[in-house]
């Protein structure tokens, strides 16, 4: 997350004669790196990018904090101006009242809220203006102003209600429940999913998207008299998956999913009280109201100095190790020869957990640009790879060199792209909070991509080849996260049933895969049932497990992709490709005896599956060495038979006998006759 701060804003919290590009340059070193410094107007304005395990770094008040520590430390003088911690307005006791009511404590671990009476809008003081103008935030009125002003100089966000329109002057802290919405203050309708933290008055009506954005039902405008002034930390998870349902984020919001210290809620509450009164002319009405059921338990770390000299790589001494914990705010509760025990400041308590933690700031302070640099030492690591990369790479470069252009599709996919291919999208999975209003489908297959794909590139007049390997989703039940499995799908237009087969054959040949099955797949009941053509479709297995299939397109299912012709696909599981795959190469020797080679023609019925035919004659003798079909034509098949012994050399009554035997199968099984020549 970037921030602005101008460098006056700055220096009213850090006294230091350190030049604009001095403070930009040792701060990026040591802590936050600054992206830009600009001189806007009669100012320097820092741009800075805050890491997102720092949220104490995103306000004025942090990042002088910072420096405080940092500029010491390259011989420059600076001194931080803290604020007190322990101040609290304490108002009137007998003031106007709110009833408040939170539902768990979890959901908002600190509630604080005062009241303010007479009120008067007015333009915000130049200053203010200049400042939120600066850090891009438009100024509105002296009311709204204190609130985003607080917040970029504090870091901690709050929000001003007008008293008057919170019926019956009661608030309750919640989760919504699915159906709510709210307006808020930009004018948009949100509705709520389940888990938001909201608040609803004596009512019912929700007033306030907590942690977001207010309602515009108890916003304050010209007319208001008395405000309600927030000032809370809420439950960071919470505030995040909002954000992501609803795909809307604001300046506060960014802040609380980031986590908010409770304990700095105090020094806001004093200084918006001061504002309130200077420039609204308000007066406190109300006692302060502090909800703070389970105060911060500070945390205390042991760390011993070997550890640290070993992780850091160079010894650092005892006494600036002690100096470095302290110029942060550490406190060292327990000093031994050998360790220390520290006590993790408030503003930190969400960031430092373990000694290594410690290590880190000790490092940075001491700069990391001081350490020694050396190279690796010892033998160069092999380089392993993943076998899954291996395969991946083997079966791209086949693909290429075969003619296939390889595509890239969204992971997304639309519900007119599950319409085209009669997908139920009750069956797929659907994303809560997608980026646009047209993708907010997981895809289930690869197939309505690549068909999209190639309705935009048609017309053409070549042949389209193409194919992709990325992961499809599949539902595995409710509440939990989709099965994501690998798969390899290729097109080629035009009558390509056949080349689609071949290069399918082809490929499995290359991975080593030789003992599958190719058969005619069962449509009905599947998606492929419903956008195959049933007498061009072929499932292919190894035992029991499907590799995939091989499939024509049906051309109504072309049509609405705005394809016309033919396509043929091939969709396959990589993940079993991946699998039975193998390098192992089996030597066979050279045979020493000739062989015998001739085509047998074969008048076939309708409907007789090639591959069958091939896998009957292939297992009629093993003789036989290899059988393909040489030639198809209306309803004969020609088959290119190849006899080899390796034992001797075959007579023509061996060969004979043989033939018999495939022609005599092949009858009973296929009731097909062999052509007679001539």
């Amino acid at each position: 997350m970037d921030i602005k701060i101008p460098d006056s804003w700055l220096r009213e919290y850090l006294k230091t004669k350190a030049t604009p590009k001095q403070i930009a340059q040792d701060l990026s070193l040591c802590s936050q790196s600054v992206e830009k410094l600009n001189w806007i107007g009669n100012d320097w304005l820092y741009e800075i990018e805050v890491t997102s395990n720092r949220p104490d770094c995103f306000s004025v008040y942090g990042i002088a904090r910072e420096l405080g520590v940092i500029l010491p430390r390259f011989g420059i003088a600076a001194r931080f101006r803290s604020l007190p911690t322990n101040k609290i307005p304490t108002g009137v006791n007998d003031g106007l009242s709110l009833k408040v009511k939170i539902a768990k404590s979890s959901l908002c671990p600190r509630f604080t809220a005062m009241i303010f009476d007479n009120i008067t809008f007015k333009p915000s003081p130049k200053v203010i203006q200049e400042r939120l103008e600066k850090s891009d935030i438009r100024a509105l009125n002296n009311v709204v102003d204190i609130s985003n002003y607080l917040m970029l100089e504090l870091g901690q966000p709050m929000h001003t209600f007008d008293y008057d329109k919170i019926k019956g002057h009661k608030m309750i802290l919640r989760e919504s429940c699915g159906g709510e919405k709210i307006t808020t203050l930009d004018g948009q309708i949100r509705p709520l999913s389940d888990g938001a933290i909201i608040i609803e008055d004596g009512e019912g009506r929700i007033v306030d998207l907590c942690g977001i954005m207010g309602g515009e039902n108890s916003a304050v405008d010209e007319n208001t008299k008395r405000v309600l002034l927030f000032i809370q930390t809420y439950d960071s998870v919470k505030i995040r998956q909002t954000c992501q349902q609803l795909s809307f984020r604001t300046e506060a919001s960014s802040r609380f999913e980031k986590g908010i210290d409770p304990e700095g809620v105090t020094i806001a509450m004093e200084k918006a009280a001061k504002m309130f009164e200077k420039n609204c002319g308000a007066k406190i009405a109300s006692k302060l109201i502090d909800v703070y059921p389970n105060q911060l338990e500070q945390k205390k770390i042991k760390l011993d100095f070997d550890l640290v000299n070993k992780i850091i790589g160079v010894v650092i001494p005892k006494n600036e190790v002690v100096a470095i914990l302290k110029s942060l705010g550490f406190s060292i509760v327990s000093s031994q020869s050998s360790r220390i025990s520290v006590f993790v400041p408030h503003w930190r308590h969400a960031d430092i957990s373990l000694p290594e933690d410690l290590i880190e700031e000790i490092a940075r302070i001491y700069g990391y640009h001081k350490l020694p640099s050396s190279l690796p030492e010892g033998q160069t690591p092999q380089d392993v790879q993943n076998p899954a990369f291996i395969w991946e790479k083997r079966v791209k470069e086949a693909l290429k060199y075969w003619g296939m252009t390889e595509t890239v599709t969204y992971s997304m996919i639309s519900l007119a792209m599950l319409q085209k291919m009669s997908i139920n999208p009750n069956e797929c999975l659907k994303i809560a909070n997608p980026l646009t209003n047209d993708l907010v489908f997981l895809r289930p297959s690869l197939i309505p991509s690549l068909l999209e794909a190639l309705g935009k590139n048609q017309p053409e007049p070549k042949v389209i080849k193409m194919f992709e390997l990325a992961n499809i989703y599949v539902s595995s039940g409710e509440n939990k996260l989709p099965d994501e499995v690998l798969m390899l799908t290729g097109t080629i237009t035009g009558d390509a049933f056949y080349k689609t087969k071949g290069i399918t054959e082809t490929l499995m040949a290359d991975l080593g895969i030789n003992d599958y099955k190719m058969t005619p797949y069962q449509l009905k009941k599947t998606f492929y049932g419903k956008n195959f053509r049933p007498s061009r479709s072929v499932e292919i297995t190894v035992g029991r497990e499907s590799l995939g299939i091989i499939g024509e397109i049906s051309p109504l299912i072309l049509s609405r992709f705005g394809i016309k012709g033919r396509v043929a696909v091939f969709d396959l599981d990589f993940g079993q490709l991946a699998k039975y795959a193998t390098t192992f190469k089996k030597y066979t020797p050279v045979p020493k005896y000739p062989a015998i080679i001739e085509d047998l023609s074969f008048v076939v019925p309708s409907k007789t599956f090639v591959g069958e035919m091939l896998q009957v004659i292939k297992a009629t003798s093993p003789i036989i060495q290899s059988v393909e079909l040489l030639d198809s034509y209306k309803d004969t098949r020609t088959f290119r038979i190849t006899y080899q012994s390796t034992k001797k050399t075959l007579t023509e009554r061996e060969v004979e006998r043989i033939r018999e035997t495939v022609v005599k199968k092949i009858k009973e099984k296929f009731r097909a006759k062999l052509r007679q020549q001539g």
